[in-house]
């Protein structure tokens, strides 16, 4: 762990290689006069909209929208089968990618049929806040239940004794970023009235007590819960194809986690706000989800409960280069033969933009690992046979 000391507070960085506009984000954060204790950045922390992505905050009596995200609730969830490899790849793989892709809407697509809108409310498990409009909504839910583009993937996996695993990553589509694009203005607004001292427009924030704050909390709650049924309704789909095409007879959830969130909890003897952007609460005993990039690694780990990291880890291998400088170093032809080389089927909506994501695009995630052994400690290693992306 490294310490910066520029700021108010100091910044405690995991990250082995630390981007200088990561860096100063961070710093930029410091300076913010509700943070509290410290600074924590994870081992794939890397440069975002106003705080770092891969960043934790641990705020008194704020939220900053912009230390969420714009994609509220995006989070991992896995599920295990019984089924081998070996029986997968006997002519099943393709079939179960494929069933998936007609199922499962990528990229910018929505479903081609109409979402109940009051079924779906009813999985969600609570009424429409006033604090979002039903505009927004009406445009969500149609997009209940579909994977998304960039970063978002849905794959088949295998362990070292060859199970098979569906690990899947997704949020909540634009729902969550109309709410928070809406928020982070009326909190800039609001910061501007005050004539608030910010060390960056990208870190206005919504005090505690405030009716910009509770409008702010429960929409965030909702798109939340939103987030978890949308990874749910996919998962069931999967599930689907797997039972029509490779004579599967257990499936297992196995943990749902959210990596763009802030909640309530207490940490060194005082309550705050922590806000977690690509980061996952890591308390003792927890299981979190470390996927890796396509083509490479991903993991299962259990949380050490740090505090140094108010019980946070990484996401994820967290990027190594922006998604132009990604498609300037090969084109998406050359990453999909690289793919085939590593024996990973791949299928994508937008074929041309699948170097974005190429596995250079991202840090080596056995290095992140490796950096995060007082945060984790790995159970299960997984590697990509199958690959759905947007």
């Amino acid at each position: 762990m490294k310490v910066y000391s520029e700021g108010r507070i100091p910044v405690k960085s995991w990250a082995p290689k630390l981007d200088a506009g990561a860096q100063e984000q961070s710093i930029n954060l410091a300076n913010l006069p509700f943070a509290m204790s410290h600074i924590a950045l994870m081992p794939d922390a890397h440069s975002g909209f106003g705080m770092p992505i891969g960043g934790v905050l641990f705020a008194d009596k704020a939220v900053v929208p912009y230390g969420i995200g714009v994609d509220i609730g995006c989070g991992v969830t896995l599920a295990r089968t019984d089924v081998s490899i070996e029986k997968l790849k006997r002519d099943r793989l393709g079939r179960v990618l494929a069933k998936i892709e007609a199922t499962v809407p990528t990229g910018m697509r929505s479903h081609d049929h109409r979402v109940d809108p009051d079924e779906a409310l009813a999985e969600i498990g609570m009424p429409l806040p006033d604090s979002i409009e039903k505009s927004w909504f009406d445009r969500a839910v149609v997009q209940l239940g579909t994977l998304g583009s960039g970063n978002h993937f849905l794959e088949i996996q295998r362990d070292t004794e060859g199970r098979v695993y569906v690990m899947l990553h997704s949020g909540s589509r634009s729902l969550g970023k109309t709410i928070c694009d809406a928020y982070h203005k009326k909190a800039l607004a609001l910061n501007e009235r005050w004539h608030s001292q910010l060390p960056h427009r990208e870190l206005s924030f919504l005090p505690v007590g405030s009716p910009e704050f509770e409008a702010y909390w429960s929409a965030m709650t909702f798109a939340l819960r939103y987030a978890e049924v949308n990874r749910t309704r996919m998962l069931a789909a999967v599930e689907a194809a797997f039972w029509a095409f490779t004579g599967m007879t257990s499936w297992e959830r196995v943990v749902d986690i959210h990596h763009n969130y802030a909640s309530w909890e207490n940490h060194r003897g005082k309550n705050g706000i922590v806000h977690r952007k690509g980061a996952v609460r890591a308390r003792a005993g927890e299981t979190v989800l470390i996927p890796g990039s396509m083509g490479t690694a991903s993991y299962i780990a259990e949380g050490l409960g740090n505090p140094e990291s108010f019980e946070t880890c990484q996401h994820g291998a967290g990027r190594a280069m922006s998604r132009t400088a990604a498609r300037a170093r090969a084109t998406s032809d050359q990453v999909i033969h690289d793919m085939e080389k590593l024996g990973v089927e791949l299928l994508c909506s937008a074929p041309k933009d699948v170097a974005e994501e190429a596995p250079y695009a991202y840090k080596d995630i056995d290095e992140v690992m490796a950096a995060s052994t007082d945060l984790i400690k790995p159970i299960a290693r997984l590697t990509p046979v199958g690959v759905v992306k947007g």
